[in-house]
């Protein structure tokens, strides 16, 4: 296991999105900061605050924080 699996054990932080699984995981293949849904789109996750999102969970923030700031 490599040092940030342990600091980041999920692929999204977020519970809710269906990429809040752990490397290893039945169904998951390969590790790393891309991943490919069942039908086919790639996404990539990046460090928001102190946790990684996926692209659409991180999106999704920026854009709620983005309305909190107006």
């Amino acid at each position: 296991m490599l040092a940030f699996e342990l600091d980041y054990p999920f692929f999204c932080a977020n519970p809710t999105c269906e990429l809040h699984v752990r490397f290893g995981a039945p169904g998951v293949r390969g590790r790393g900061n891309w991943a490919q849904m069942p039908d086919g789109r790639l996404l990539g996750r990046s460090l928001h605050g102190d946790e990684f999102l996926c692209d659409a969970c991180g999106r999704q923030r920026s854009a709620g924080s983005r309305e909190h700031a107006a």
